[in-house]
């Protein structure tokens, strides 16, 4: 592949580096303290504001390198916002536009593209995690109707969610590949409720909440794709594009770790001159950039081999997430060193960043499943015949 970008690629570049730093850096603070009322009202207005030049389209659309460029952008400025947005567009906007009837189509994706409406995709259980065999939602196909009973758990958009794209349990005996079935359900259905926002480490302004279903009864033009059995398959296919969405938000966070040591080693003064002209220093803002760069590079591979169909696409994917995330803590980390004491602070730019780094390693597969999804297909490549 040609790393040299295009100059659509160029200018969407310049363009969300405009954007993000007018319109998404100067209230990302904001949210840390924000009570969950204030937060849910700025992330919907952000979310408006990426509406609003096509940000959301595009986290829609089929150009992944686009994505990734606008994504690191955005992370950069505000991670939270970040999450949102893809929670919305990608995890619940992609999943439809891929899968689901045009009717679905039609009745979803417009008003999530304008930012009208904010989708949330819940899959989480608190006993099943990512054992989705343990999954305990089901639904029950009653007179026409499917009833749907179960808890998820750390949805994230839920307390701002519009629909939801729900797993569950359709056909137990088929197994995973043919026994879930992925439902879309409107926030106002009856037996749906909203469960209160959790406080969570970092990444505080992309509200997160359980949400029960409680003989939740909707009718067959809720089953994604209008067919039963298809979802273990359908979630599959869109985690390889989630994956690759954490992959760019462990490289923005890094990105702005770096940017906030680089400004205080020109700022901070020690026995005379800047901090960053001491070896240590700048040993570390080496590290940062090169573990960046590595992780932009890596993501762009894989965001090209998925659009060309490539075989090794997921297995790039997945180690695109895995470097990245993991960099994103190790810079951070340098990051906290480098401010010594003052970014040890609440409120310190820094401190709040090395929080939000913690959520890419553990986030949509973690650091441990990567590796194992990773040395499985290497095992099978040297498999003996």
């Amino acid at each position: 592949m040609n790393y040299e970008l295009s100059d659509t690629h160029k200018s969407l570049q310049a363009e969300m580096v405009r954007f993000c730093r007018e319109e998404i850096a100067p209230d990302a603070t904001l949210f840390d303290e924000a009570p969950p009322e204030e937060a849910a009202a700025r992330m919907k207005s952000n979310i408006k504001k990426l509406a609003g030049v096509d940000v959301l389209q595009l986290l829609l659309g089929d150009d992944l390198l686009g994505r990734c460029i606008a994504g690191e952008e955005l992370a950069h400025a505000c991670p939270a916002t970040f999450l949102a947005a893809i929670s919305s567009a990608t995890a619940f906007g992609r999943t439809v536009k891929r899968f689901g009837t045009e009717t679905q189509r039609e009745r979803y994706l417009p008003s999530l593209v304008a930012g009208e409406a904010i989708g949330a995709f819940a899959c989480t259980e608190a006993e099943a995690g990512s054992d989705l065999a343990g999954m305990a939602t089901t639904a029950e196909k009653r007179d026409g109707r499917w009833i749907l009973s179960g808890e998820k758990d750390l949805v994230t958009n839920a307390p701002i969610a519009d629909a939801f794209l729900i797993l569950a349990w359709t056909d137990r005996e088929g197994g995973l590949e043919r026994g879930m079935t992925l439902f879309l359900v409107d926030r106002s259905a009856e037996g749906l409720t909203v469960g209160k926002p959790v406080e969570t480490m970092g990444l505080r302004g992309a509200l997160t909440s359980a949400i029960r279903l409680s003989n939740c009864a909707v009718g067959g033009e809720a089953l994604l794709g209008a067919a039963a059995g298809a979802g273990y398959g359908h979630m599959s296919a869109i985690l390889e594009e989630i994956t690759l969405a954490i992959a760019t938000l462990g490289i923005g966070i890094g990105v702005a770790c770096m940017e906030e040591s680089a400004r205080h080693g020109k700022t901070k003064k020690a026995f005379g001159k800047p901090i960053g002209l001491f070896e240590g220093v700048g040993a570390k803002l080496a590290i940062m950039f090169t573990l960046n760069d590595i992780g932009r590079m890596m993501t762009f591979r894989a965001a090209w081999a998925m659009e060309q169909k490539e075989p090794e696409a997921p297995i790039l994917a997945s180690c695109a997430k895995l470097f990245t995330s993991e960099a994103a803590g190790k810079i951070a980390d340098l990051a906290m060193q480098v401010h010594g004491g003052h970014g040890y602070l609440k409120g310190a730019a820094v401190e709040r960043l090395y929080r939000d780094a913690r959520f890419a390693a553990i986030a949509y597969g973690t650091s441990e499943m990567q590796r194992a999804f990773i040395a499985r297909d290497s095992l099978d490549r040297f498999r003996a015949a």
